[in-house]
């Protein structure tokens, strides 16, 4: 049998083997040259080549290879897009662990979508276009729980891929692009065809592990590879089904399996809050459960093929005292609860601090309770507008706290504040100290960290002369 995976990092050269591994797929793009006339059937099957064709020169564009290391590396050259290409970068990362995976432009304004997975662990991180153009990468918005992250880079006027709910059906064809084994890394993405093989997929063992909500999942025969992580999963009409997550390892009598998550309106406003960079919160009664049998059905009094029963209960959670081992629960709220995904998708999205209705049958007998939800703990840290950093001449910058305020109680709203300092003096901005804050840099003013990565990509570093704020004045660096 195969090993469920998640789609982890990719890792070059030798310590593939190392790595854990992400996916998804492989890279065979069809002849381009024109087809011949042929019999009705050639001609059909020319023409769906020719679609494929078509969707790689269109869509590739706004797919990016990712390069991950986990350490933290100084140089003008690694900030600076117009300083950099994919040979470059290969050779002044060849001396740490780098990883790999994919994402795809959501936004012309250099916005990135990915799984969490793929950078939750990143010290620095970058990506290459299609084209081959390499950009300094910040992660601004995370969730663990759905595996997704959102990246910005200093870009603006990317093509990009609009986000919309759309069904999948088994035997639809299935498109997915990508950086299998980081062979990407330079440009030219790779793509792979294949066809929905189910929907509606669970990986409890590997959501359990990794306390991640993989549910509902799309099976995909596309080719999949240590690399494609995070990358989109397209129709034939080049519309983005699911972002490639997970897979099913390669054994000796199978070939890999992948798994995407769907694009669905949940995920699309989960996207919507890591662009702003707002913590997305799950609710939580700490019960694990799955879809019973039919005999544990009618032993708890259960009629119809409904229901979720419960086989572990946390001790101090909100459900300790109020439910028990073997109950099956039938209602939440109101709606049917159709089997064990399902009462989890209902408890995550409910509201956090409200009472909860549930319905539950226990040796023969129906009961309705309230219990109230809370909020889900996490194991792995989310990013946020408060936690995203940007590291720079020696510096780890964030953005100011909510309701700072300095020495003199003004608040202030605006600006980067120093978060940390390099250890090594040498490499650290003069003047820079732990909590200190500049407004402005090279003569422009400074609202956030994605302010400031964009004015350091275009800006000369001899120009980059820093405005501190010392108790409401600006005090220029070297003052």
């Amino acid at each position: 049998m195969g090993l469920f995976r998640t789609a982890g990092h990719g890792r070059d050269a030798c310590a593939f083997v190392l790595a854990i591994i992400l996916t998804l797929t492989g890279a065979h793009a069809g002849d381009s040259a024109d087809p011949v006339a042929g019999p009705p059937d050639t001609m059909e099957l020319a023409g769906l080549q020719r679609q494929f064709e078509a969707i790689g020169r269109q869509f590739s564009p706004a797919v990016v290879a990712i390069s991950v290391i986990n350490d933290q590396m100084d140089g003008d050259d690694l900030i600076r897009s117009g300083q950099m290409n994919g040979q470059k970068l290969a050779s002044m990362l060849e001396h740490s662990t780098r990883f790999v995976g994919t994402g795809f432009v959501i936004d012309p304004e250099g916005y990135i979508l990915t799984n969490e997975h793929v950078v939750g662990e990143a010290g620095q991180l970058w990506v290459t276009t299609d084209s081959g153009r390499v950009f300094p990468a910040m992660v601004i918005g995370s969730d663990p729980r759905a595996d997704l992250a959102v990246l910005k880079i200093p870009a603006d006027h990317l093509p990009f891929f609009s986000l919309a709910a759309i069904p999948s059906r088994r035997g639809q064809w299935t498109i997915a692009l990508g950086n299998p084994y980081g062979l990407a890394s330079s440009g030219e993405m790779c793509l792979s065809v294949g066809v929905v093989s189910a929907v509606g997929r669970s990986l409890p063992d590997l959501a359990d592990r990794e306390n991640r909500l993989y549910n509902n999942l799309i099976q995909t025969t596309a080719q999949i590879n240590p690399g494609n992580s995070g990358g989109p999963l397209l129709d034939v009409q080049g519309r983005v089904i699911g972002i490639n997550t997970a897979v099913v390892m390669p054994q000796r009598t199978v070939n890999g399996i992948g798994f995407a998550l769907p694009i669905t309106e949940s995920l699309i406003r989960i996207v919507d809050q890591l662009r702003q960079g707002k913590e997305v919160r799950y609710g939580y009664l700490g019960i694990r459960v799955t879809t019973p049998t039919a005999h544990e059905r009618r032993l708890a009094g259960v009629t119809g093929d409904i229901g979720a029963r419960i086989d572990d209960i946390e001790s101090e959670s909100p459900a300790h005292e109020r439910l028990q081992y073997g109950d099956i629960l039938t209602e939440f709220n109101g709606s049917p609860i159709l089997g064990g995904d399902d009462f989890v998708r209902f408890v995550d999205g409910a509201p956090i601090g409200r009472p909860a209705r549930i319905g539950l049958c226990r040796d023969g007998r129906r009961f309705d309770l309230e219990l109230p939800i809370g909020s889900r703990p996490l194991p792995s840290v989310a990013i946020t507008r408060e936690s995203r950093r940007l590291r720079w001449r020696g510096m780890v910058l964030g953005d100011v706290p909510p309701n700072w305020k300095n020495s003199s109680g003004n608040s202030i709203s605006h600006g980067v504040m120093v978060i940390a300092i390099h250890p090594n003096p040498a490499n650290v901005e003069a003047g820079a100290r732990q909590g200190r804050i500049f407004t402005s840099i090279a003569g422009q003013p400074i609202g956030d960290v994605i302010e400031l990565q964009r004015i350091l990509n275009d800006t000369p570093e001899a120009r980059c002369r820093i405005g501190w704020l010392d108790d409401g004045a600006v005090v220029s660096a070297g003052d």
